[in-house]
């Protein structure tokens, strides 16, 4: 369970809900680590439920790996529908933390801005929580500190594609499938977990 000002609860991706004139911060999908007990997400890995009691899964997130480098991501039944790597550290001068694989489909990364030719910011530290839509594709992950000067758009791309962009702000901090896109949401959600788990329990990158 945790409590922050947006309330207590499980640790969950949530959509926000006007209930009696005030907008709350309802789940609408639950997560639960799958790894043993003080095991980190991103090393023991995790499944995404869309009811508290457990008995609709909608995926799984498990590392390949001890470290937990590389993630398979797997629907209900078990069949794979991609998974999620963590850039090797020489290459996160000019990409961002995490990439994703999609069978069929080319690898989407995330280009550093200076890495595209301009000067960019890095993506700032703070506490997240999913608030997004799942209905419509959208993450929002609402940072504790609003006092963050404005960030730019971190974008992943498959070729010239743009598949997910996150979208920080001195407020929300928004993850947005491409609408009509080929992206699995499912690897949406697996990303954005892992990445902001990383700032739950330690510095994300």
């Amino acid at each position: 369970m945790r409590a922050s000002k947006r309330g207590a609860g499980a640790h969950a991706l949530r959509v926000p809900r006007l209930r009696g004139g005030v907008e709350l911060m309802v789940p609408a999908l639950y997560i639960v680590p799958a790894g043993p007990e003080g095991a980190s997400l991103r090393q023991g890995g995790f499944r995404l439920y869309e009811d508290e009691g457990r008995t609709r899964p909608l995926c799984s997130v498990l590392p390949r790996d001890p470290g937990g480098e590389h993630h398979r991501v797997a629907d209900a039944a078990g069949r794979e529908a991609g998974s999620v790597h963590r850039t090797p550290a020489a290459r996160r001068l000019v990409r961002h933390g995490w990439s994703l694989e999609q069978p069929g489909h080319p690898e989407a990364a995330a280009p550093r801005g200076w890495a595209e030719g301009g000067p960019g910011r890095s993506v700032g530290r703070g506490v997240g929580k999913v608030l997004g839509s799942v209905v419509d594709d959208i993450l929002s992950l609402g940072a504790e500190d609003t006092g963050a000067a404005p960030l730019k758009p971190v974008r992943w791309r498959a070729g010239e594609e743009t598949v997910l962009t996150f979208r920080p702000s001195q407020g929300p901090r928004w993850y947005e499938v491409a609408p009509d896109g080929w992206l699995d949401k499912r690897l949406a959600f697996a990303l954005a977990v892992l990445r902001e788990s990383e700032v739950w329990g330690a510095d994300r990158r």
